[in-house]
């Protein structure tokens, strides 16, 4: 996988909350370590779809905002209360 040499910043942090855990994402490769690292689930549709937003938003010009809003969809399906100004 070719990776951008600068992650991908989105206009605005996503604050994820879960029973055990806080967490705080505001880049594409913030997401992606996340869903690799610190995901309550096991990898339903939503995260898969959300590891393959990730890593097309770091390998690709695609817009940043694709990852963060397939993020935010893995996190509602995980039970995570997101926190953002502009969630949808």
């Amino acid at each position: 996988m070719t990776i951008f040499p600068t992650d991908r910043l989105w206009d605005e942090a996503v604050v994820l909350e879960g029973e055990r855990q806080v967490l705080r994402v505001q880049s594409t490769r913030d997401a992606l370590l996340c869903l690799k690292n610190h995901w309550p689930l096991d990898r339903t549709d939503a995260v898969s779809q959300a590891m393959s937003a990730c890593e097309r938003g770091l390998e690709t010009d695609d817009d940043p905002s694709l990852a963060r809003q397939a993020l935010i969809e893995a996190a509602k399906e995980a039970g995570f209360r997101v926190n953002s100004w502009t969630t949808t």
